[in-house]
């Protein structure tokens, strides 16, 4: 099994005026603890918590959906975590994984379309936390039917309003073998060249649009208050979703008609 993740920053141009949409709509929360919630003073060495949260949207014929998960770590661990996206409360829980807590809501009846805005308030020992970002637009996935192993392969999507970079998530699965790719990148078009692919079979994925911060290194956060990480928005539908038959080189599949029968021994 092989994995593969790179980030490959693009133009920033068009990424710049929506995260000044996303500036303007965090001017207008408050910063503070809720009226209903009395904050404690943070102990001497205390730092602020880290928060990282994702508001993920998949719109289709077949369902429709809204996963959202917001992480929380600070030395020492809140006491307190209360998440709130759009108003509706998240389910909290410790993280198996790592040393914090996990917010957390799935729900299949729910969908917030593309242009909705979202808020994030997170509320801990600490203070208040905010952030907000809008839910990017639909787009289309253009992908050959077919290619031939050793080809280059290249996905190219039309631009999503709202968005300031894209993730493709496939997957390539082969005879007793897969693999996992991912690229993010702020362009709309990728190209998996012949030593990203190793074997035929079906490649399939999706490119999600995202709006938020890109994740590289050195890039600034975009929650204020008592707190400080990132907080993104993404959707896809069945129109950002792909399928492409990678097949084995003719020479290898039936022999070279230029050499005759010799060339499938020595191909074999």
């Amino acid at each position: 099994m092989h994995a593969r993740s790179r980030a490959v920053p693009g133009s920033t141009r068009a990424a710049t005026a929506v995260v000044a949409v996303s500036v303007a709509a965090i001017a207008f929360l408050v910063a503070g603890c809720s009226d209903d919630v009395t904050c404690t003073d943070p102990g001497t060495g205390d730092v602020e918590p880290f928060i990282s949260g994702g508001v993920a949207e998949f719109g289709g014929d077949r369902a429709e959906w809204t996963s959202i998960e917001v992480f929380c770590s600070a030395d020492p661990l809140p006491n307190l975590l209360v998440v709130l996206v759009n108003g509706r409360q998240l389910d909290v829980a410790s993280s198996p994984d790592h040393l914090g807590l996990v917010a957390s809501l799935d729900e299949e009846q729910l969908l917030w379309a593309p242009g909705t805005h979202c808020s994030l308030q997170v509320t801990t020992d600490y203070g208040f936390a905010t952030a907000a970002t809008r839910v990017p637009g639909s787009f289309s996935v253009t992908a050959p039917a077919a290619v031939s192993l050793g080809d280059t392969l290249t996905l190219v999507w039309g631009s999503s309003e709202d968005a300031d970079y894209y993730v493709v998530n496939a997957v390539l699965d082969g005879s007793g073998d897969t693999e996992f790719l991912s690229e993010t990148l702020a362009d709309t078009t990728v190209s998996f060249l012949p030593e990203d692919i190793g074997m035929a079979g079906e490649f399939t994925g999706y490119v999600e649009a995202v709006s938020g911060p890109f994740p590289d290194g050195g890039t600034e956060g975009n929650i204020t208050g008592a707190g400080w990480g990132f907080f993104s928005t993404s959707y896809y539908d069945s129109q950002s979703e792909f399928s492409v038959t990678v097949t084995e080189l003719a020479a290898r599949a039936a022999g070279d008609a230029r050499y005759g029968p010799a060339a499938r021994i020595l191909l074999e």
